[in-house]
């Protein structure tokens, strides 16, 4: 009798034991599950502040063409080049809208809450380096209207005027993009807790 009392109080207990651990696993997995869920919201967040980016990249290089090709036709001096410039600047940004654009429709391979937190943050890196190179530009800009001054050069002056606009233009642009994805790269790292970025790349811990 204390044998079969026995063996069933073992059963039981192995019973007890098969059940919490399903109890377990079945958390633990709808916590992934969920937790997956809310890392690709913060991707297509993403995604879709990058579409809504290159779309207004994309309307501005589009209105400095419609604008700059019969400026450059019908006006002289300084001004037929400022037209000028910004047409030829713009089907370069034309160009790259295009294919930010596209790029952001495909979306990207990433499945882990880490790959996810990297694209962000890579997204967020693109973004500072093009406002360095933004002051860049304006610089050089500058250097060229005040050499045009010097030199009596309407080209250099039109020029420079033009590219002095499409480097405020695209400071404004990259800094305001900038501000708002990076709200997203920043959530989705509170969200993940763990997640952090170092010089090394992306790294998970418990």
């Amino acid at each position: 009798m204390k044998k079969h009392y026995f063996c069933y109080s073992k059963q039981k207990l192995n019973s007890i034991l098969l059940l919490c651990t399903i109890l377990w696993l079945s958390t633990n997995l709808l916590h992934a599950q969920d937790s997956n869920f809310y890392y690709q919201n913060f991707l297509e967040s993403s995604i879709s502040i990058q579409k809504s980016g290159m779309l207004v990249l994309g309307s501005w290089a589009l209105m400095n063409i419609i604008s700059g090709i019969p400026g450059t036709l019908m006006y002289i001096n300084d001004v037929k080049y400022f037209y000028q410039m910004n047409t030829a600047w713009n089907v370069i940004n034309l160009g790259i809208a295009t294919i930010g654009y596209i790029g952001a429709i495909n979306g990207y391979n990433v499945q882990s809450s880490v790959e996810i937190l990297a694209e962000l943050h890579k997204f967020d890196r693109i973004l500072l380096i093009n406002a360095g190179l933004d002051f860049a530009y304006i610089g050089t800009g500058i250097w060229l209207w005040k050499k045009g001054i010097i030199d009596e050069s309407y080209r250099l002056k039109g020029y420079g005027k033009s590219v002095i606009l499409q480097g405020t233009f695209l400071l404004l642009f990259d800094t305001i993009l900038y501000l708002v994805h990076h709200q997203k790269t920043t959530g989705l790292q509170l969200l993940g807790g763990q997640l952090s970025i170092s010089g090394t790349g992306v790294s998970f811990t418990f």
